[in-house]
């Protein structure tokens, strides 16, 4: 398991039984119906498992890193260099030296200011440096209990480390890929790690597969599909969803089944649990897909929810006056839960096209022609970086000159012009808020508002702007 908790999903299904089973009351009548279908989800995860795809060799080359006073080593670094070189050869770097740290886990770099450049495999920190520990292989002293288990660590690691590429990519999906402005780098801004971050003298995306957790957050966040989740791509979560109709969904991510599993936690017997490598893949169209095919809310196996999560519920208190995403943090309380049920919806997904388009179909079938006011926007926190924007261009008619360059900074058509009568027209439920229309409209008679969706059937059709 890497430091960040998350594992490719194909590692956690260690017995001949299908991922879930543990989670079943064997004792209960409908258990081998339960077990059929859990069975039927593992053979579409089966079908995504990918083979590892890259190796990289780590030697016994390893860094510290500390702030020394006017070129002092400290004596608690000095103690742990003393016992690192017993099985390391290893290098000294004074942070008030250091210039550029660059590479990845098996073949760093530091460029001090004198220019010399010392190659290391890992490295060990003794100051507090975040942006180096996004790193894979670089350490904090303060994540040990001792010197010793973090020699452990280090020494485990040498050898042959294989990893996968997790994460696929469509650059001409992308919403920040040469642009000539950044307007979205919602996948950068929530990796913990290196795993994806952004170049802007390139305007490209950069994906470091080895630095990669398979949290999967970048793939949530994405308003376009550019991103996917290799081991489990959205129309295969599509298929396992399927399998969940009429059921009871009880939702966690791997982590936690398996502790549930060691604790021999059963569900009650009215639900199904669906595990996932992680639930931060999930986006509001994945999630209101599992609550309109169950025709039930959703329950969730975690401390806090995300921001889909949140405005699912922003939308079914509008609604409904009640939330559909429940969440649990001990199967116990499962029982006394009294979950609303839901009309059921089995609409088939657009994956080819941004998944906006058929939430905004979901959505219509909720509303009809009902107006139930603003579902409100879900903005990033301090303690949670995803967020969820949904909103509207309003279109200073006096200014615009029908030039459409808004049109073609458009990647989802939520803009478009008709030939017929002239008019600009603009669908805000295909909008993913990223305001590249407003910075490339040469008379700036564009404003871009981001307070939610207006649950009401105007929302949903396409709407004259001029």
């Amino acid at each position: 398991m890497n430091p960040l908790g998350f594992e490719p999903f194909n590692t956690i299904n260690t017995t001949s039984l299908p991922t879930g089973n543990l989670l079943l009351n064997k004792q209960n009548k409908d258990y081998h119906h339960k077990l059929a279908k859990l069975e039927r989800v593992q053979e579409i995860i089966d079908d995504f498992t990918l083979e590892n795809s890259k190796e990289v060799e780590i030697n016994a080359k390893l860094a510290v890193i500390y702030a020394g006073e006017q070129g002092a080593i400290p004596k608690i670094v000095q103690d742990f260099v003393d016992l690192a070189q017993e099985f390391f050869e290893v290098a000294l770097v004074d942070l008030e030296l250091l210039e550029n740290f660059s590479g990845s886990f098996g073949g760093f770099n530091a460029k001090l200011n004198n220019e010399e450049i010392i190659e290391f495999a890992q490295a060990v920190l003794f100051v507090c440096e975040e942006e180096l520990l996004r790193f894979r292989g670089v350490y904090n002293v303060a994540d040990f209990k001792n010197p010793e288990s973090l020699l452990e660590k280090l020494k485990k690691n040498i050898g042959i480390y294989s990893y996968k590429e997790i994460i696929g990519y469509q650059e001409n999906l992308c919403q920040y890929h040469h642009r000539r402005e950044r307007h979205c780098t919602r996948c950068a801004n929530v990796c913990p790690t290196f795993g994806v971050d952004n170049n802007d003298d390139l305007m490209e995306l950069v994906f470091s597969p080895i630095d990669c957790i398979a949290c999967g957050a970048c793939v949530g966040v994405c308003p376009t599909n550019c991103l996917e989740y290799e081991e489990l791509p959205k129309e295969s979560l599509g298929e396992i969803i399927e399998q969940y109709k009429g059921q009871r969904i009880f939702l966690c991510n791997t982590q936690d089944y398996r502790i549930l599993a060691s604790q021999n936690k059963n569900l009650p017997s009215d639900f199904l649990p669906l595990v996932l490598p992680s639930l931060l893949i999930l986006n509001e169209n994945d999630l209101l897909s599992m609550v309109q095919m169950s025709g039930n809310a959703l329950v969730v196996y975690t401390q806090n929810l995300s921001a889909p999560m949140e405005f699912l519920n922003h939308i079914t208190q509008q609604i409904h006056q009640q939330n559909f995403i429940f969440a649990v943090q001990q199967v116990e309380f499962l029982s006394q839960l009294e979950l609303p049920r839901i009309e059921s919806y089995f609409y088939q997904n657009r994956y080819n096209k941004p998944y906006r388009e058929s939430f905004a179909q979901r959505l219509q079938y909720m509303v009809k022609d009902k107006d139930y006011g603003l579902a409100k926007s879900v903005p990033a926190t301090q303690s949670r970086k995803d967020s969820v924007f949904y909103g509207e261009i309003k279109v200073n008619t006096q200014k615009c000159t029908l030039c459409l360059s808004c049109v073609g900074a458009c990647n989802v058509n939520a803009i478009f012009a008709r030939s017929d009568d002239f008019s600009l027209r603009f669908n805000a439920s295909f909008c993913t808020t990223c305001g590249y229309c407003v910075a490339s409209c040469p008379e700036d008679a564009m404003e871009l508002h981001k307070e939610g969706i207006m649950l009401n059937p105007d929302f949903f059709r396409s709407q004259g702007k001029r």
